[in-house]
């Protein structure tokens, strides 16, 4: 079964390169969003299939990493920072998807519409767990280069 291990490494750089790459696109939207009130109908609508890469991504990075623990990988310190740092993307991402996202969704202002207080507090913590996730996406990328 040698042929598994770089079966793996790209089963894991592609769900890497998916989730990295759509939680900065989401971020970057939701930055323009925040700048610009007339973005925000756009964001509304991509949001969602861009959270599917995302979750695509993040469940092939999970699936590769566990075949690759299975399968003898060496458990090391910086191992267990990556895991602990994936688990905390595991946790962040259903409570941006499941309770901040459908409340933005659910106050977003339509055309012409005045951007209501309660729309503004939701966007800043929506923002705030975002820059979170990303960046924790873009530490285990370092940490996965650093092994």
């Amino acid at each position: 079964m040698a042929s598994l291990w770089p079966l793996l490494s790209l089963a894991h750089l592609v769900g890497l390169s998916l989730s990295i790459g759509a939680a900065t696109v989401k971020l970057a939207l939701l930055l323009r969003c925040r700048d610009d009130q007339t973005f925000i109908p756009v964001f509304v609508r991509v949001a969602r299939p861009v959270t599917r890469l995302i979750i695509l991504g993040l469940i092939l990075l999970t699936v590769s990493g566990v075949v690759w623990l299975v399968r003898g990988y060496p458990w090391t310190p910086l191992l267990v920072v990556k895991l602990v740092l994936v688990a905390a993307v595991w946790v962040i991402g259903p409570v941006i998807d499941n309770v901040v996202e459908p409340r933005i969704q659910k106050l977003a202002p339509g055309p012409g519409d005045q951007l209501l207080p309660a729309f503004r507090d939701v966007l800043k913590q929506y923002l705030q767990l975002e820059v979170v996730a990303t960046l924790l996406f873009y530490v285990v990328t370092v940490v996965w280069v650093w092994r």
